[in-house]
């Protein structure tokens, strides 16, 4: 198990230089085992020539396990070069030795498929590298209806050869398009969550965790879309005198005192309101299914309750309060002529000298 264990952190190390992702060399990695574990099945298929294939064998593996050292030293663009560049060379050569009945040409779609999922150049230079491949395996096709084989293998020795080769082939086509599908997944799922994040960000404001301005209009104008015969209730309150509180306390103590009022909000008007900081210490309320009678006792609560407690901040106790303007939906007017006229309500309860209810 130990060595299972070092054999995985090996193959999984990361790329020696910097902004690579490790994922591609991964993948050649594990391509270039599988493949040295082909050749071993591919020599005793030959046996009986082996005499014959001893050569190209020690050619294969020196050239795979070179490549695969590589895959540690040079960048990531270059190892799918010379992965490329390697897979042509044995499978030309190993097609003029053993016939093109072999089916080792056929591995070209792989190195196809790998080449259009990991290298990120010009559409151009993909459909180049499919004609080139086309070529080069069309060219292979020609000289064999020609040449015969260097080394002639027996009917049987052939038509294992084809089985293997078929089945290394589906096992190399599965294993890169699973792994690439596996990350694009990967990729897609993350992009969703930051997406998500995003918008989750952007829709509420930072300091109090609660709605800003727009997610509030857009929900109210949902709201009214989706429920047009239904009583709802806007309200928005002010903090009296917040300006003196940031100059004697600081800044600091001011947005304290926005994060501490947003809590007591949630707290005692609970699920049955939206709330959304409006901008500076204004808030907006809305009231689902609410006339305003009943969203003006709740407000009192809240009122009556916020007159009963100081806000702690060090060793001083600071006394809020909060002016606050109410209007009903009216079921003719403009959320925007709703909305003006809860705010002139406010700024009545303000010039009327502060810490009550405008309804």
């Amino acid at each position: 198990m130990d060595l299972l264990k070092k054999i995985y952190v090996k193959i999984n190390q990361e790329s020696p230089f910097e902004n690579e992702a490790k994922y591609v060399l991964v993948l050649l990695r594990v391509l270039y085992l599988a493949e040295m574990v082909y050749g071993l099945a591919f020599a005793l298929l030959t046996f009986p020539v082996r005499s014959m294939v001893w050569a190209p064998e020690l050619l294969f593996y020196a050239g795979m396990i070179a490549c695969f050292c590589l895959t540690y030293r040079v960048k990531k663009r270059t190892n799918l070069i010379i992965y490329g560049v390697f897979q042509t060379v044995w499978g030309v050569f190993f097609v003029y030795l053993f016939g093109w009945d072999c089916g080792i040409q056929h591995f070209m779609f792989s190195l196809l498929v790998l080449s259009f999922f990991s290298v990120y150049d010009a559409l151009k230079f993909k459909l180049l590298l499919t004609v080139s491949l086309f070529a080069l395996r069309f060219g292979m096709f020609c000289y064999c209806r020609v040449f015969d084989p260097v080394i002639e293998l027996p009917g049987v020795r052939i038509m294992e050869l084809q089985i293997l080769n078929s089945l290394i082939l589906f096992v190399r086509m599965a294993v890169i398009c699973g792994f690439f599908s596996s990350n694009i997944e990967t990729a897609e799922q993350k992009l969703v969550l930051y997406n998500e994040r995003l918008e989750q960000l952007a829709s509420l404001d930072p300091l109090t965790g609660v709605w800003n301005r727009r997610s509030m209009l857009n929900y109210m104008e949902r709201y009214r879309k989706a429920h047009p015969t239904e009583a709802f209730t806007v309200a928005m309150g002010d903090i009296d005198h917040f300006k003196q509180v940031n100059d004697c306390y600081g800044h600091d103590c001011g947005d304290a005192v926005l994060v501490w009022l947003t809590g007591m909000f949630q707290e005692y008007l609970g699920e049955q309101a939206r709330i959304c900081r409006w901008g500076g210490e204004e808030f907006l309320f809305h009231f689902s299914e609410m006339n305003g009678d009943e969203a003006y006792r709740m407000l009192v609560d809240l009122k009556n309750h916020l007159n009963g407690t100081c806000f702690q901040w060090e060793e001083n106790e600071i006394p809020i309060t909060l002016t606050i303007g109410v209007e009903e939906n009216d079921f003719q007017s403009e959320l925007s002529e709703l909305i003006r006229r809860v705010d002139e309500k406010l700024y009545q309860g303000k010039n009327a000298g502060r810490n009550r209810i405008v309804y």
